[in-house]
């Protein structure tokens, strides 16, 4: 991969993710906000897969910065996600009222350092197209393999816990990183299966911490039938992604057609 391509597609991404940034505060669009830490996520895909293939991994440190703007951000993304859970499985309850005040108040903190993450996103984009460096051909190919293995080995027997949350974040780097390094891989990398598994997986992850959080709190009859349906929620999900995954090595990388 030519440093050339890796510096075009890290302006192009840059530019997407300031421009929804910058929307998010002026219009408070959900969206915008989705878009933005989508953008952060491609991008740090992108460093750590530089990283794996220098002596010096400086990448990922220097995006450091950027990752606390989008971690301020993940805590209004994570109080909406909530929202729209308790609203699927419940009425207005004291749980979704509870989040659309966490939300209030996070996106009013987040606003108030506008300025600051400008000044972040300026300062990092120009240290990292400094030491952008291209990766090689065989790297990308062995770097695909060894993630994939490494994924289907977890899921052969999926356990329900943060191991799975990994695998997901593991995917979503092959993912990110595969428009660049598609053409130059020896290997076949089923994209569209991949992207139902790492959502599957999203979503039963976004339903745990919900009941996680709402275990703590759930001290009224409303609340308790959000609980209670979230509960029902997990089985389904869980079921699903089981057999989503399974003969994940087969359906991951299929045999070239000949």
């Amino acid at each position: 991969m030519k440093k050339k391509t890796e510096k075009k597609y890290i302006i192009k991404t840059w530019r997407n993710m300031k421009r929804h940034l910058r929307s998010f505060v002026k219009n408070g669009e959900q969206e915008d906000l989705h878009r933005f830490r989508t953008g952060v996520k491609k991008l740090r895909a992108l460093l750590i897969l530089g990283d794996s293939a220098a002596k010096d991994a400086v990448l990922e440190k220097r995006f450091k910065p950027v990752r606390k703007i989008f971690k301020q951000a993940g805590e209004i993304r994570n109080a909406y996600i909530n929202q729209e859970l308790g609203k699927a499985v419940g009425e207005n309850t004291d749980f979704i009222r509870e989040q659309e005040q966490i939300m209030k108040i996070t996106t009013r903190a987040f606003n108030t350092d506008k300025d600051q993450h400008r000044a972040w996103l300026r300062k990092t984009r120009r240290k990292l197209l400094k030491q952008i460096r291209p990766i090689s051909k065989h790297h990308l190919s062995l770097y695909y393999r060894q993630r994939l293995e490494i994924i289907a080995t977890a899921l052969s027997r999926p356990r329900f816990n943060e191991e799975l949350h990994t695998c997901r974040k593991q995917l979503k780097v092959l993912l990110y990183n595969y428009p660049l390094a598609g053409p130059e891989l020896d290997l076949t990398f089923n994209e569209p299966y991949l992207d139902l598994v790492q959502a599957a997986i999203g979503d039963w992850h976004d339903n745990e911490l919900a009941i996680a959080l709402l275990s703590t709190t759930a001290n009224t009859r409303n609340s308790k039938e959000t609980l209670k349906g979230l509960k029902k929620q997990a089985t389904v999900l869980k079921r699903q992604l089981t057999t989503l995954t399974r003969n994940f090595r087969e359906q991951a990388s299929p045999p070239a057609a000949i």
